[in-house]
């Protein structure tokens, strides 16, 4: 508990307004200089010039900590223009975290100032804007436009999947959107991963997952398909990846974040011994139908090679094979 009354009205205030703590006068940044410590400090600064109670920040997910430094930046800087993936997070859009920082703002072609580890500056000339709870950020289209040409497919899919996915931007209405932005170094890129956008993957790290398979030539041949579970009538097994051989076999990749296991709106209040157990029971009940099952990891997605042995070693065709097969 910080026993200091100026900065305790000060984090308060910050917390009720979602938002980090901006000290400007000479006693409260003294007054927080003497608990801050990279372990065990009260105060941890999360960005320059902000601050926030350490307790509190650690309760906060990567993502509601990036909207809690941008809201307070907007309050510093009303002029700025959010964009890129710190829009696409300020739009509830699935966001890897790896993207948290720099915080990206737009910047006009006549503005020579140099990006930074912590703020990045996208050049545009005339920016598609609106208001997100109160914060100046680039139109939807234009946030998942700008996320496509500068980021690889891996990261570019979870904003584009989780906007068809929130029913926030229809399929034709996004496919026609690029035509309409006059200059871009990276329009086929942008096509591609807007082609690739589909809305029924179910959270970011699938996503994620799909681009790194698209990338290393092992696009899935459809996403969350269903299978009837032997076990109990009328439940089904749904899937996160399909691929399917020439010979007629089926199989299946499953992406295990660990989400799956400790986040209770993904578990159902079931502890993590039962989310194990039901997995390996799902995997059994595929497995007798046939059906051959490889489960990936966040980890696997850093390493393509290992993955690509992973995926061979099942026998996963290749794009190059698929391409083959067709001509």
């Amino acid at each position: 508990m910080i026993q200091h009354y100026s900065l305790q009205e000060l984090f308060t205030d910050a917390e009720q307004r979602k938002r980090c703590a901006h000290p400007v006068t000479a006693t409260d940044i003294k007054a927080i200089a003497r608990r801050l410590h990279p372990q065990r400090g009260e105060i941890t600064r999360v960005y320059r010039g902000l601050y926030a109670r350490t307790s509190y920040w650690n309760a906060l997910d990567r993502l509601e900590q990036v909207r809690h430094i941008v809201r307070s930046l907007a309050v510093q800087h009303p002029n700025w223009i959010f964009c890129g993936p710190t829009a696409a997070i300020m739009h509830d859009l699935d966001c890897s975290y790896r993207l948290a920082l720099p915080i990206r703002i737009v910047a006009r072609p006549e503005d020579h100032q140099r990006s930074s580890k912590q703020l990045a500056r996208y050049t545009m000339s005339h920016p598609e804007t609106e208001l997100v709870h109160g914060i100046s950020v680039t139109t939807l289209p234009r946030t998942l436009f700008d996320c496509a040409a500068r980021q690889p497919l891996r990261y570019a899919l979870g904003p584009l999947d989780s906007a068809l996915r929130q029913e926030r931007i229809g399929r034709d209405t996004l496919l026609a959107y690029p035509q309409t932005v006059k200059y871009s170094r990276r329009r086929e890129a942008v096509n591609r991963a807007f082609e690739l956008a589909d809305g029924r993957s179910e959270n970011g790290g699938e996503s994620e997952a799909r681009g790194v398979l698209i990338t290393v030539g092992r696009p899935p041949t459809d996403i969350q398909a269903e299978y009837p579970c032997l076990t109990y009538s009328g439940r089904k097994h749904r899937v996160d990846f399909l691929w399917k051989r020439q010979d007629e076999r089926l199989i299946v990749g499953e992406f295990d974040g660990t989400r799956k296991y400790v986040d209770p709106s993904m578990t159902s209040r079931r502890t993590i011994q039962e989310v194990v157990d039901d997995e390996r029971e799902r995997q059994r009940c595929l497995e007798r139908q046939g059906i051959c099952m490889i489960r990936m990891y966040y980890d696997d997605l850093n390493n393509p090679s290992r993955l690509i042995q992973r995926l061979d070693a099942v026998g996963v065709p290749s794009q190059r094979d698929n391409d083959t097969s067709a001509s």
